[in-house]
């Protein structure tokens, strides 16, 4: 099983690694949002500590771990884009299975038209919509070892005037290295078909007079990402815990960085969390992507709530709140 892990690690990461890392490289940006407060008040530290139905954002093998019926919800404000998901495990004899649905809302887009005469025409507004809906199927092959994968639809709306989808998969690993409480994770995501809007649209080309082209629109990436992490327990007694998680992160359309992320617990009732992104090359890092992350929860009986607070550097901070709930 050892030999197996390895050589799936290495082949994932070959696969994510061949790839070039360049900004705008792919869309369906919406994807690389974060769905889950707990893990990106970590940093987005995650794919080796998700246990709990939003992990299924991170890495589909983590679902394995959820051991009772969990619903869990996550909205937030990002820079005037409505962001949501829900997502829900069920524990099963033969695994755990899992389906989730997340997405971003954008509305008043003001949209102009030129015409042939070169006039630019408002158009009033308009309204981005995108979302995903995905079933999942986690397991453990051994009593150390698990894995998951996801299927989904992906979509994309224009405000009315194209629309696109996709099929794509998510696949993870869960590892337990039989040491404490060691776990190496990764996951594979976002790995599908391109995104291509449908219809056309008129382009103008102005040289001896107006000639008018009906032009298809161009297809486009997903933002396929490739993160491998460890995590483990630094500190424990009978009251509190703190556990640390480092994470390497590959994205296709942008630099290659690494994540740490600490959560500590106080009687498995309340949890402070805080993590911050490392960039290789912070010159080319696109400004506001970085930040140091901070976040509060608390479990009371069935219920758990989460609270993220993500500085972007020069832009705004965000905000993010969650609520779960075990049947």
């Amino acid at each position: 099983m050892r030999k197996l892990l390895a050589l799936l690690t290495l082949f994932v990461a070959g696969q994510a690694y061949g790839q070039i890392s360049k900004a705008g490289q792919a869309g369906a940006k919406f994807l690389s949002l974060p769905y889950s407060v707990r893990g990106e008040s970590m940093g987005g530290a995650f794919t080796a500590v998700g246990d709990d139905p939003s992990v299924v954002f991170y890495n589909p093998a983590g679902a394995a771990l959820v051991a009772q019926r969990s619903l869990y919800f996550v909205a937030g404000n990002w820079w005037g884009s409505y962001v949501s998901g829900i997502s829900y495990v069920t524990p099963t004899r033969r695994g755990n299975f899992s389906v989730f649905i997340s997405g971003v809302y954008v509305g008043g887009i003001e949209a102009y038209e030129l015409t042939a005469d070169a006039q630019i025409v408002y158009k009033g507004t308009i309204a981005y919509m995108a979302s995903q809906l995905g079933f999942g199927y986690s397991a453990f092959l051994t009593d150390k070892f698990a894995f998951g994968v996801d299927m989904k639809l992906i979509y994309e709306g224009f405000g009315g005037y194209s629309t696109a989808y996709s099929l794509a998969i998510d696949a993870g690993t869960y590892y337990h290295v039989g040491f404490r409480d060691l776990v190496i994770a990764s996951s594979f995501r976002h790995f599908g078909f391109d995104l291509k809007p449908s219809g056309t649209y008129t382009r103008y080309e102005y040289n001896n007079g107006v000639v008018e082209n009906i032009v298809e629109y161009t297809s486009y990436k997903l933002p396929t990402v490739f993160n491998l992490g460890i995590s483990g327990s630094l500190y424990s007694n009978s009251y509190s815990r703190l556990r640390g998680s480092v994470e390497i992160v590959h994205p296709v359309d942008n630099l290659e960085y690494y994540v740490v992320g600490l959560e500590y617990s106080i009687l498995n009732m309340v949890f402070l969390r805080v993590g911050y992104k490392f960039y290789t090359n912070e010159e080319e890092a696109v400004n506001g992507a970085n930040g140091l992350n901070a976040g509060l929860g608390i479990r009371y009986g069935k219920f758990s709530l989460d609270y993220g607070y993500y500085m972007k550097g020069i832009m705004p901070p965000v905000n993010q709140v969650s609520v779960l709930y075990n049947f």
